[in-house]
């Protein structure tokens, strides 16, 4: 079943998402009219240290001119958005590495709340920048929420991964994630399954020291590569065995079940807090910065890639968009679909707010297909994943999200 499901959620996500291009600038605002409805803002920092062979985000090796340059031209695209009306309560930063020029970081955590009325900030960090000094200038700038990408406790693969000498072993890891606690309402770590050499017995001992720490929130991504990025790994590190994937993640669910309650598929938290899939919670957000993606409406569209092209639009007045994706209803009707389920359940008056846009009877086949397949049961308010679902729908993001990472391969296309 899970092959077969396997192969299914390959073809259907990459089906969807084939993205047109914007064909002149001036086309490009009114693309965006529903942003006012956007209760959230990404913002994307390309740049790190080094670049993780594992990685197929949208990402630059750190060069301070260059650096100084986006920065600049982020603060004037948040200013745009202000202009068009747009008022973000939370804001998102991701890359890249966010904190690898923090002063500029600050500068634009400081702009975006002087202009919108944010009261939820998140931002991702790499563990050799978990900092005493660091920590506390990002608490005093308002960050609530700080996502450290650990991905491994285990040194051996920790060293196969490149980040042992880049970030740290696993007991100067923990040491910092100790020292982080209580510094924020969240404290997330972000954690890795299913990787080419991880066996059981690594999995187990990721688990015992979360179980030891405590973070507030652990993040458990399976491995998501598109194939250009597969093709490197299986040269370097043997190829990808989605038949481990099941055991390992019941293998997590079994384990983190006692200390935390699931926000989604694969996130875990010890109390209500922001979540990295923000797009769960934030059905119209706007992307910010080269490679960020917005969705408005039934309407997703994608920021050139190319850092020069994106300073050269804003400084010409112009948002950076050149690539977009309306869904028909029935595209529109399934992606709302994936990302409620993957919040875990589907309640009552969402379905309501849903049925009035698309029908009374609409998702009334898919769910019934669902009940079926064991994915879902009814709730006392709605609709819920049950742990077999919990599973096929972290096959389905994965899926969605390779199929994200492979468009951006092609938006990466001639870029320099």
């Amino acid at each position: 079943m899970e092959a077969l499901l396997n192969v299914i959620l390959r073809r259907a996500m990459r089906s969807v998402l084939r993205f047109d291009d914007v064909p002149m600038p001036e086309n490009i605002l009114p693309v965006s009219g529903n942003v006012r409805n956007a209760s959230l803002v990404y913002v994307h920092i390309p740049f790190c240290e080094s670049l993780c062979p594992y990685c197929s985000f949208h990402r630059y090796v750190y060069d301070a001119k260059r650096a100084h340059a986006y920065f600049n031209a982020l603060l004037t695209e948040l200013e745009l958005y202000q202009r068009l009306g747009c008022s973000f309560t939370a804001m998102y930063i991701g890359g890249g590495t966010p904190t690898i020029a923090l002063e500029r970081l600050l500068e634009i955590i400081a702009y975006a709340r002087s202009l919108f009325p944010l009261r939820e900030i998140s931002v991702e960090t790499n563990p050799n920048h978990v900092q005493e000094h660091i920590l506390a200038q990002l608490h005093n700038a308002g960050v609530n929420r700080l996502s450290v990408g650990v991905q491994s406790f285990n040194d051996d693969l920790l060293g196969v991964l490149g980040r042992l000498e880049k970030y740290g072993a696993s007991s100067a890891v923990q040491q910092r994630i100790r020292q982080a606690s209580g510094i924020f309402d969240t404290l997330n770590i972000d954690l890795l399954f299913n990787l080419p050499l991880q066996t059981a017995h690594h999995l187990l001992h990721d688990l015992r020291v979360i179980e030891t720490l405590l973070p507030d929130q652990v993040t458990f991504y399976p491995l998501m590569v598109p194939p250009s990025v597969a093709m490197t790994l299986k040269k370097v590190f043997g190829p990808i065995d989605y038949r481990k994937e099941k055991s390992f993640y019941t293998t997590i669910l079994n384990h983190l079940c006692h200390h935390y309650t699931g926000s989604t598929a694969w996130c875990f938290s010890r109390h209500q807090a922001m979540i990295d899939e923000y797009i769960i919670e934030h059905t119209c957000y706007a992307g910010v910065g080269s490679g960020a993606f917005g969705c408005h409406g039934d309407t997703i569209t994608i920021n050139t890639f190319s850092l020069e092209e994106y300073q050269q639009r804003l400084h010409n007045g112009l948002l950076p968009i050149t690539r977009v994706k309306t869904f028909s209803a029935r595209e529109a009707r399934w992606y709302l679909l994936l990302m409620k389920l993957f919040g875990l359940s589907l309640r009552n008056d969402e379905l309501k707010v849903l049925r009035s846009r698309y029908g009374r009877a609409a998702f009334a086949p898919e769910l019934f297909f669902l009940q079926r397949l064991g994915a879902v049961r009814r709730a006392y308010d709605g609709y819920e994943l049950t742990d077999r679902g919990r599973y096929y729908w972290v096959m389905a993001m994965r899926e969605f999200f390779i199929a994200v990472d492979t468009l951006r391969d092609v938006c990466r296309a001639g870029v320099g």
